[in-house]
């Protein structure tokens, strides 16, 4: 039997697969250049799930395999072999790894609203799961940032967090 898709979720892997592309390129290029090793492990395991990412949307492309797929053909990933000869993004250490953050957070996105507008049940399933895959390599780069960068986002005071509260606890009556 085939499932043939609503033109909505082909669209939408249609557009979501050159990110992919662009995506895996500048991951790549990050990978080869990245001196932290645990940084360069998170961002091998992000550029092994986008590639396993681009194998599933292809075949939920495939209407002879596309019924048969399911959340657990994104777990199937496959190890990178990368050619490291002449790469140079030209860019800091400490600035491709925000740019990794941002990365992870961009795809996480993307993969929920596709996922939220998508109608086969199958398709929008593993688009919402490639999102927590994104949002957990995402969690895992805020812990290297808050380990190897300094914080530069200001800190509240207790007074300041007291006011709002009660100010929201007001508004609501609570």
């Amino acid at each position: 039997m085939r499932l043939i898709l609503k033109m909505i979720d082909l669209s939408l892997m249609a557009e979501h697969l050159p990110v992919h592309k662009a995506e895996l390129d500048k991951l790549a290029s990050y990978i080869c250049v990245l001196q932290n090793q645990e940084v360069k492990q998170v961002a091998e395991e992000q550029y092994m799930i986008m590639q396993n990412h681009v194998k599933v949307m292809i075949g939920l492309m495939n209407p002879n395999e596309n019924e048969t797929i399911d959340v657990n053909a994104l777990h199937q990933w496959e190890p990178v072999q990368l050619d490291c000869q002449n790469v140079s993004p030209g860019m800091t250490q400490e600035n491709i790894l925000i740019e990794l953050i941002a990365s992870a957070e961009t795809m996480a996105n993307k993969n929920f609203n596709s996922g939220l507008r998508m109608k086969a049940e199958n398709v929008r399933n593993i688009h919402v799961h490639m999102a927590l895959q994104q949002m957990m390599i995402l969690n895992r780069y805020l812990a290297l940032k808050d380990k190897l960068l300094k914080d530069t986002a200001p800190q509240s005071t207790l007074e300041k967090q007291t006011k709002t509260f009660e100010e929201f606890k007001r508004m609501f009556d609570k």
